[in-house]
């Protein structure tokens, strides 16, 4: 482990390339949250910099299950299963932002609480 933590370790190697998906992930869920901000006349940037710690809480969450992995010597399963589980919340995220800006996606939403979400055109629920 001190290795590792004196050296580096190559993040490819160690959880292969979900971390580089997590990385788009994050920037489309971005994207899409600004697009859904300027839909509802929103932007705000108090709000977007909260979002933007958010996003990078994650990342440091990332690094502290990649040095549970390193400490634990588990070959990178906890942090796969972490970022994997971040995908998922991401994932999520961004079709709620579809949503709310007004794509299609009914066969989705049928999984999601209907009374959450307001069809902004005729303002009901």
């Amino acid at each position: 482990m001190l290795f590792e933590l004196l050296y580096g370790i190559d993040i490819e190697k160690f959880i292969g390339n979900m971390f580089y998906f997590l990385l788009a992930w994050i920037v489309f869920d971005v994207l899409t949250g600004l697009l859904r901000a300027m839909k509802d006349k929103k932007v705000n940037s108090s709000i977007n910099f909260d979002g933007l710690i958010r996003k990078a809480g994650e990342l440091l969450g990332v690094i502290f299950l990649t040095l549970v992995d390193l400490y634990l010597n588990t070959d990178g399963l906890i942090t796969k299963t972490g970022v994997g589980l971040l995908i998922l919340y991401e994932t999520i995220s961004i079709v709620e932002n579809f949503k709310q800006i007004g794509v299609n996606i009914d066969f989705i939403m049928k999984y999601f609480d209907k009374d959450k979400y307001i069809d902004n055109e005729r303002g009901i629920k």
